[in-house]
């Protein structure tokens, strides 16, 4: 059987090279080196953050997620194979898990906030500019200054925030796990601290930015 020659391959892969690019930047980012910030915006959210309960959650949020993005596509067609075009950016609700300690002020600040968007006392829905936040992740490096402060390498924060599920707590004698409480959250977009934002004139007339902060 006749061979295929491949063009334009790539070559000169081995083992020191693939050490020496993992290690770059100080290795391999870890999952666990992260922190959870809820800034509080709304005026009534922030009346309830009065017992400082969101400097707590810095500790107690076990999982969360680096938000991801997409966009919403049409096909079309000129000639030839059908291709997409983008016409909406997308962005998907964000879960996070926290920690709960005995008293619930963890549950406390999760059932006020939703209070805050729809009171039960005659269920009429709250503004948005009542009840928002602003959510920071932080992704750590595995070293600290010389202060001993952990050293941040990455953030991300969700925009205009709030919560929109907070699931069941299950309860069982079949075990001593610790408890903990799920809430799902809503946003509308996410902003990274280092990346460009346009300006308004800019998004009226789509003009695409002239840089990003890749080059490092």
């Amino acid at each position: 059987m006749a061979s295929i020659e491949i063009q334009n391959a790539p070559k000169d892969l081995d083992l020191n090279t693939f050490k020496s690019v993992v290690s770059n930047y100080g290795g391999l980012a870890k999952t666990a080196r992260f922190v959870v910030r809820i800034n509080p915006i709304g005026s009534l959210l922030q009346q309830a953050n009065a017992s400082g309960i969101t400097r707590d959650l810095l500790y107690l949020t076990e999982i969360a997620e680096m938000p991801g993005k997409g966009f919403m596509n049409v096909d079309v067609r000129y000639y030839g194979p059908n291709h997409k075009l983008p016409f909406q950016s997308t962005y998907e609700d964000q879960s996070m898990t926290f920690l709960c300690r005995h008293g619930a002020k963890e549950r406390q600040f999760f059932d006020d906030w939703m209070y805050i968007i729809n009171p039960t006392s005659h269920f009429d829905f709250t503004y948005r500019d009542e009840y928002r936040s602003d959510i920071d992740i932080f992704q750590y490096d595995d070293i600290s200054d010389n202060e001993d402060n952990p050293i941040p390498q990455y953030k991300l924060t969700l925009k205009n925030a709030y919560p929109l599920m907070m699931n069941p707590q299950p309860m069982t004698w079949a075990d001593q796990l610790f408890q903990r409480v799920i809430v799902n959250f809503t946003y509308t977009h996410w902003v990274r601290d280092d990346f460009p934002q346009p300006t308004q004139s800019q998004l009226v007339i789509g003009r695409t930015l002239d840089r990003l902060p890749i080059s490092r």
